[in-house]
């Protein structure tokens, strides 16, 4: 029976809050249209499924092996008495004892801390750990209509999504080509549209031609008129 979307959602909230424990980066993020290597390729659905599915399935697996908060805190009490015991038996020299002390204290102040949840919360087997196995489980198995809407839930949230870049970024990777070439404004657009689905479609189409245009302009020149045609000079577009 599959988890319901309310579950598998807070399931991938906790994924994303704790995504950096997973060893490894999430092998996709959402642009805005899709699923992307972190590089920006894109992949067929069999393979963001595997990749994301294991990432999660990976992600349960080590948070599963995280010390309590509990344990965790009586490790560090237990190292503030080994440290106070060496203060007591006299194993410390009178002008480190005072840096030894303060370092007994810190430990002890960072045990309530962790105890308290308030240096990072780990997240409870049963009710958080679990169901995001239940999630992963059913990317990797599920049908593609279902694995298609986990991932849309897991697009909410800002760990699984690629960041906004800057259409500068796209201008600055353009090749050049001799001066006697001119490139209408209309065919640079869509080469953008074509290259960064996401990004343009986050933008919109007048916002993103304002910065496009404007990045142009910075490398290329000012836009210039050509054959009743505005457009810049020297510009290989991809092919």
């Amino acid at each position: 029976m599959y988890i319901d979307n309310e579950q598998a959602y807070a399931a991938l909230a906790v994924a994303a809050e704790h995504a950096d424990k997973a060893g490894v980066p999430v092998p996709f993020l959402w642009d805005g249209s899709e699923w992307t290597t972190r590089t920006g390729e894109r992949r067929d659905i069999p393979l963001i499924r595997r990749d994301m599915g294991g990432w999660l399935a990976g992600l349960a697996g080590a948070l599963e092996r995280l010390p309590s908060a509990s344990a965790r805190a009586a490790e560090l009490r237990a190292q503030a008495t080994r440290e106070n015991l060496r203060i007591v038996l006299g194993e410390v020299e009178g002008d480190k004892a005072e840096y030894v002390r303060t370092d007994v204290e810190m430990l002890r102040v960072e045990a309530d801390l962790v105890e308290r949840g308030e240096l990072g919360k780990v997240p409870d087997l049963w009710r958080e750990i679990d169901p995001i196995k239940s999630v992963a489980t059913e990317v990797l198995t599920a049908s593609n209509a279902r694995a298609i809407q986990l991932l849309s839930l897991a697009s909410q949230f800002d760990a699984f999504r690629a960041p906004m870049r800057d259409p500068a970024d796209w201008v600055r990777d353009l090749g050049t080509a001799p001066r006697t070439e001119h490139v209408r404004t209309a065919l640079v657009w869509d080469a953008f549209v074509v290259a960064e689905p996401g990004l343009s479609g986050s933008l919109g189409e007048r916002a993103g031609k304002r910065a496009l245009f404007a990045a142009m302009d910075k490398r290329f020149g000012a836009r210039k008129k050509l054959a009743g045609y505005e457009g810049w000079r020297g510009v290989a577009l991809p092919a």
